[in-house]
């Protein structure tokens, strides 16, 4: 990338941190979105973005660490690592038109259900819907960096205060990232591809100060908006992601 390319890397690195903080996900859905202003391979962004998004979570960790219970997402991590090397496998060597389509279809369905059902009640906790969940994040996060919808539309149905709600969802992804970062470094000598070399470990630090400027400016939003105004933001980016991948699987299918 030329010194033009990075400058725009860095400037969507502030717009997808404060998205992320405001909704709790999306990070990694604006950036992989933006990679053609980058100049740079699909599959070294979505490696890239496993790094860039650590401090982010780590704000925002901070920010609702009153409301921080691991027993919520216990069963959902518990799922993350059958996903992972189904992931891998496609970031490697695998077209991603199918998962995208999939991912896309099931974001849209779930998300426009309590818009058709405006009455329907919170949903039940559930320990297999919530290891299903962490299956699709493992497998989503480590093909595409976007781990986060299956992780998001679980809680999401859980109708919990917005900052209960942010809390789970942050915990979960910071063990999904933990868990991505060893598997890039682990799977290395398996299959002889090396996903996250030195050199790209340190450009992604090096963009940390856009991430953190981005993440105050989001975790200032994300304190200005009630109840029903998180929702929304919520819902519509799970609808925006959908369509998006919706899109990207037509076109590379």
């Amino acid at each position: 990338m030329d010194a033009w390319q990075t400058a725009l890397l860095a400037g969507g690195c502030v717009v997808s941190s404060a998205v992320q903080s405001v909704s709790s996900f999306g990070f990694a859905v604006v950036l992989v979105a933006l990679t053609p202003l980058f100049g740079a391979d699909l599959r070294e962004v979505v490696v890239l973005i496993t790094v860039l998004v650590v401090p982010n979570i780590a704000i925002a960790l901070w920010q609702v660490r009153s409301e921080v219970r691991l027993r919520p997402v216990a069963w959902l991590l518990a799922g993350v690592p059958l996903g992972t090397p189904f992931g891998l496998y496609l970031l490697a060597f695998g077209p991603e038109w199918l998962l995208r389509g999939a991912l896309g279809l099931v974001l849209i369905g779930v998300t426009a259900e309590p818009f058709l059902r405006p009455r329907a009640g919170p949903r039940p906790e559930s320990r297999l819907w919530a290891f299903v969940a962490g299956v699709a994040s493992g497998a989503l996060g480590a093909a595409l960096s976007t781990g986060g919808p299956p992780v998001v539309l679980y809680f999401y149905g859980r109708q919990w205060s917005k900052r209960a709600t942010k809390a789970a969802v942050t915990l979960a992804f910071a063990g999904t990232v933990s868990w991505r970062l060893l598997a890039y470094i682990l799977q290395a000598p398996l299959t002889g591809r090396e996903l996250l070399p030195a050199a790209l470990a340190l450009r992604g630090a090096a963009l940390w100060p856009a991430v953190i400027i981005g993440a105050l400016l989001g975790e200032w939003a994300f304190g200005t908006i009630g109840q029903r105004g998180f929702r929304r933001a919520v819902a519509a980016m799970l609808i925006a992601c959908g369509v998006y991948q919706l899109g990207v699987a037509a076109g590379v299918g």
